[in-house]
C-alpha cells in the first residue's frame, strides 16, 4: 500500500497533480477522472439519504458564523474575504506598487464574509427564523476553506477541499435515522471500492480555550463518529463523518419545530478528496489498478450518478 507521499509524489512526476500554494490542489488527466467519478457516485450517495439538493454560495456572512458560535470553537481555521477600497488614492498606490505590501493591506477593506468552513452552515443560515411541519434533508456541496497550519497536505487536508453534506434539521428521531443510513451506506460504499474502513468516535479540534467542555461533552455523548481507511501502513484519515447537533443549531438560528421547539440538527459529511486519496493508496496510481466507480455505486445500492 503506497502512502500518502508517495501517491503525491507519483501524481507530481505525471504532471497531473500539483499545488501552487499551500493547501491548495490542482488536477487533470486519469487522476481528475477518477476524482470526478468518486464525486458523482457520492452526490448520487447523498441523493438517497436526502429530499432535496441545494446549490450555495462559496461563502456566508460573518454574522452568521457569529450565531453559530464559530469565533469561539474554531477561530485557527477561519479565512475571510475581503474586497478593495473604492478610494482612488488607495487603488491608485496599491496599482503603484504592483499589489504588495502596506500598499494593498491599506486598500483591503474589513471583511463582512467568511468563505465557508463547512457547508452545513448555509442550511441553517437560510433556516433562521422559520418552523418546520416536517424534518428536512438536504444534501449540499461546496469548496471548504480551513487553514491548519503546518499540517497542511496535498489531498490529505488542504486549506480549499470538497466538502458533500447531507444535513437534516426536525426531530431527534429524523436526525438519529438519517445519521445512521448515512453511516450505513458510506461503509458499503467504502468496502464496495476495497478500503479497509472502521468507525470510531471523535472530538472536533476545538480552540484550546474553549476545548475542554466542548471536547467532553462530544466524548461523553458521542456525539462524533467517523469513518477512517489508511492512507498508508502507518497512518489513517477519515473520510467522512457522522455529526449530532443536539439543538445547538436549532436554537442558535432560531429554527423550530411544529411542536414550537428548538429543531435539531446534524450531519453526514463527505470529503471527496481524502476518497481520492484512499482509492489511491489502496490500489496504488495507475488506472488500470483503479476499482470501477460506477459499478461499485450500483452494487452498494447507490443510485446511478
Amino acid at each position: 500500500m503506497p502512502a500518502h507521499d508517495a501517491v503525491v509524489a507519483a501524481l507530481e512526476r505525471r504532471g497531473e497533480l500539483w499545488h501552487p500554494a499551500p493547501g491548495l490542489v490542482a488536477l487533470r488527466g486519469s487522476v481528475l477522472a477518477l476524482y470526478e467519478r468518486l464525486e458523482r457516485a457520492i452526490q448520487a450517495l447523498a441523493a438517497s439519504l436526502s429530499l432535496e439538493h441545494w446549490r450555495v454560495p462559496p461563502a456566508l456572512g460573518l454574522h452568521s458564523l457569529g450565531r453559530a458560535d464559530y469565533f469561539a470553537s474554531f477561530p485557527h481555521w477561519l479565512t475571510v474575504a475581503a474586497h478593495l477600497s473604492e478610494r482612488n488614492d488607495l487603488l491608485e498606490r496599491m496599482a503603484q506598487s504592483g499589489g504588495a505590501g502596506d500598499a494593498l493591506c491599506q486598500a483591503l477593506m474589513p471583511p463582512d464574509v467568511a468563505l465557508s468552513p463547512a457547508a452545513c452552515y448555509h442550511v441553517y443560515e437560510h433556516l433562521a427564523g422559520t418552523t418546520l411541519p416536517d424534518a428536512l434533508t438536504v444534501s449540499v456541496q461546496c469548496t471548504c476553506w480551513r487553514h491548519e497550519g503546518a499540517t497542511l497536505a496535498p489531498l490529505l487536508r488542504g486549506w480549499a477541499f470538497t466538502m458533500r453534506e447531507v444535513v437534516c434539521v426536525g426531530s431527534d428521531e429524523a436526525v438519529t435515522h438519517t445519521i445512521e443510513r448515512g453511516l450505513e451506506a458510506a461503509s458499503v460504499f467504502a468496502a464496495a471500492l476495497g478500503l479497509a474502513a472502521t468507525v470510531a468516535p471523535a472530538v472536533d479540534p476545538f480552540f484550546a480555550p474553549t476545548a475542554r467542555g466542548r471536547t467532553l461533552l462530544q466524548r461523553v455523548k458521542e456525539l462524533k463518529r467517523e469513518l477512517l481507511v489508511p492512507h498508508g501502513r502507518d497512518g489513517s484519515m477519515a473520510v467522512a463523518s457522522f455529526n449530532r447537533h443536539g439543538e445547538f443549531f436549532g436554537d442558535a438560528f432560531g429554527i423550530r419545530t411544529a411542536s414550537g421547539q428548538p429543531a435539531a440538527s446534524g450531519c453526514v459529511a463527505f470529503g471527496v478528496e481524502r476518497w481520492l486519496l484512499a482509492v489511491l493508496c489502496a490500489h496504488g496510481t495507475e488506472p488500470r489498478d483503479w476499482p470501477q466507480v460506477n459499478d461499485v455505486s450500483a452494487a452498494t445500492g447507490v443510485p446511478q450518478p
